[in-house]
């Protein structure tokens, strides 16, 4: 399973996700021209004039009005039709030259460009109670660290969670299987890696965060993340793709989505939370599953959760799933960023991401991408990470199969909502594919049926394929 949140989650990666309204940056005011200084303004030969004759050319913004004239590295230009956004007026067409200017600065590019931390100098602080107020609704107590925890033990203490994996990666079960010993030779350091005390800590850590996810109608791809720390109530800028506060965007409508990390499990009644456990560690068996284990198990749901990295790397020192450009997150050289984890975390984007919405550090999953293959505790918060955050155009997991979700009328998919086939369609696109067979679809679908049922979670008329549903597109 590879993630696309780099167009948020094609994270990002990610995502509206995702709708109360909310502040947004300060955008650039429409294009004017201004009127020049004048030589009866008081200024002699001998004086240098204070304020340049025309506005600087900035390199993020339109020209689209004719005749706008701009100050650029001491001289004026003037356009003769709409100038794109980068078009340097020194460059020709649709610039021509007018005159050179008497007021000059030291001359930097930088003079040109968008200030990257104005933006964010506003974001990026400590929020009063009543600015979390404001902005996130304040903070839920149903969905403290604590409150999370106990709900974890109603709905599934930890000798039911042990009967559902006994050959989870690293446990006794999975150490004396004999389909374990192709892959780890030696298992004798190997940790329970996915047992139930490191689902417990991720899901209690991951409670004490907040995201919120905003993105542009019919611009899914240019969205920004912001995480609110609920302890020390520090507000971070995240993410933000560099055309988000772009002045062709400020028509558009902005779409807002917050998710409370705590309100995993925690969304409807006991028998809707019991569906969300159940697709949760559905869509990771899946994902981590070990498949029939000839002469040991003859039930692949027993399997769940065998294994914590892409099986073709196990052992290996290839180098995989790499994307040099085009991203804010760039690979650290020598490293593999191949699926680990529960939910098999790909790309160096998506590590980038998911470490700076964790950790408030994309640098942490970067430099080390090995850590989810060490550490369950982080491997499992990668996996509720990218079931709690919404991938603009695609909604969350959480959102789908709680029925939170606000689909548009008519959208893609609307009609799914609530059904645990449509989170299959979030995580790996695998639409139109029924149940009633031997694909991936079917095997997600039986996990589901399985856990659903040792629950006691009651999904009679769901629908658990992906049968007359589509893949998310932008709209």
């Amino acid at each position: 399973m590879k993630l696309h949140m780099k167009r948020f989650l094609c994270i990002t990666l990610l995502v509206s996700m995702f709708l109360p309204s909310t502040p947004i940056m300060a955008a650039e005011g429409a294009d004017e021209v201004s009127a020049p200084i004048t030589a009866d303004a008081g200024i002699t030969d001998a004086e240098t004039p204070t304020e340049p004759p025309y506005p600087f050319w900035q390199d993020y913004k339109n020209y689209p009005t004719k005749g706008t004239r701009v100050y650029y590295m001491g001289k004026i230009y003037e356009n003769k039709w709409y100038a794109n956004a980068g078009d340097k007026p020194d460059a020709g067409d649709p610039w021509f030259f007018v005159e050179d200017a008497a007021w000059t600065v030291p001359e930097d590019e930088k003079n040109y460009q968008k200030d990257e931390n104005a933006g964010s100098a506003s974001i990026n602080k400590v929020l009063t109670d009543a600015e979390i107020e404001t902005l996130y609704g304040g903070i839920n107590p149903d969905y403290s660290p604590e409150a999370a925890l106990g709900r974890l033990d109603e709905l599934i203490p930890e000798s039911s969670y042990n009967e559902l994996f006994p050959y989870r990666f690293g446990s006794p079960g999975w150490k004396n299987c004999s389909a374990t010993s192709q892959y780890y030779p030696d298992t004798t350091n190997i940790p329970d890696y996915y047992s139930y005390n490191n689902l417990k800590e991720a899901v209690s850590t991951l409670a004490n965060t907040i995201v919120k996810v905003q993105w542009y109608e019919g611009a899914e791809w240019c969205y920004r993340i912001i995480r609110l720390n609920k302890t020390t109530k520090e507000q971070k800028l995240t993410y933000s793709d560099p055309d988000f506060d772009a002045e062709w965007l400020q028509t558009k409508v902005l779409r807002t989505s917050v998710c409370d990390y705590g309100s995993f499990l925690a969304v409807g009644d006991l028998n809707n939370r019991k569906r969300e456990l159940a697709g949760f560690l559905a869509n990771i068996s899946h994902e981590t599953g070990g498949g029939i284990i000839a002469g040991e198990v003859d039930n692949d749901s027993l399997t769940g959760l065998y294994f914590n990295e892409e099986v073709g790397f196990i052992g290996s020192s290839a180098i995989g799933y790499v994307q040099g450009t085009g991203t804010n997150y760039l690979p650290v050289a020598g490293k593999s960023y191949h699926g680990r984890g529960p939910i098999q975390l790909s790309y160096n984007y998506n590590y980038g991401l998911c470490s700076d919405v964790l950790f408030g550090d994309s640098s942490i999953l970067l430099n080390n991408p090995e850590q989810l293959t060490s550490d369950g505790v982080i491997g499992f918060m990668t996996g509720i990470w990218f079931w709690m955050t919404p991938q603009p155009p695609k909604p969350s997991c959480h959102e789908v199969i709680t029925g939170t979700w606000q689909p548009k009328e008519g959208g893609a998919n609307a009609s799914y909502n609530g059904n645990f086939g449509l989170t299959i369609v979030v995580i790996n696109n695998e639409s139109g594919q029924s149940e009633n067979g031997t694909g991936a679809v079917a095997r997600r679908a039986r996990y589901y049926r399985l856990f659903a049922a040792k629950m006691g979670a009651n999904i009679e008329g769901e629908h658990c394929d992906t049968m007359g549903m589509t893949t998310f597109v932008q709209q």
